[in-house]
């Protein structure tokens, strides 16, 4: 999903994979019905959180937080009327001709749905302290007793180690 909203790679990949059209299509679907999916769930998230957020407050807000917050409301504003069928912005994203950088591209895009999305996926995690956790698996299994270990070998019992939760 990441790749095909990265405005420089999109679909273009796929013809490298030299795969059957029949195959290209249908993988090509899957892959859209996924981010359709993602979308789907990340608004109806949203709207629940957003009728929950409404029966909680209090109708009467302070001068300050008003003040304070004046560029979010229209934010939301601004968004919510802007909002679009899924399936309608996920076409006009694809045949767009223009390859352009990643950040240029989102932050001028109209595609609200989409935006918020690539906002979810690509956004980096704040904290350092899984890949610390992934270094000290690493020093527990490469022990003074196991030096003659191949990378390969060492690379897959970390990543094993690391996704076992997964398993």
């Amino acid at each position: 999903m990441a790749t095909i909203l990265d405005p420089s790679f999109k679909f273009y990949w796929l013809r490298d994979l030299n795969l059957p059209i029949n195959n290209e299509n249908r993988l090509k679907q899957n892959i859209i019905q996924l981010i359709v999916d993602e979308i789907s769930q990340d608004s109806s998230l949203a709207s629940s959180r957003a009728t929950s957020e409404a029966a909680s407050v209090p109708s009467t807000t302070s001068k300050l937080k008003k003040k304070l917050f004046v560029y979010n409301e229209y934010d939301e504003k601004f968004t919510d009327t802007m909002v679009s069928d899924p399936v309608t912005e996920i076409d006009s994203y694809l045949n767009d001709p223009i390859r352009t950088r990643f950040s240029d591209y989102w932050s001028t895009s109209r595609l609200t749905s989409l935006k918020k999305l690539v906002k979810r996926i690509f956004s980096v995690q704040a904290s350092s302290a899984p890949v610390e956790r992934v270094f000290s698996h690493a020093g527990l299994i490469l022990s003074s007793r196991r030096t003659n270990m191949s990378e390969q070998l060492f690379k897959d019992l970390v990543f094993l180690k690391v996704n076992q939760s997964l398993l």
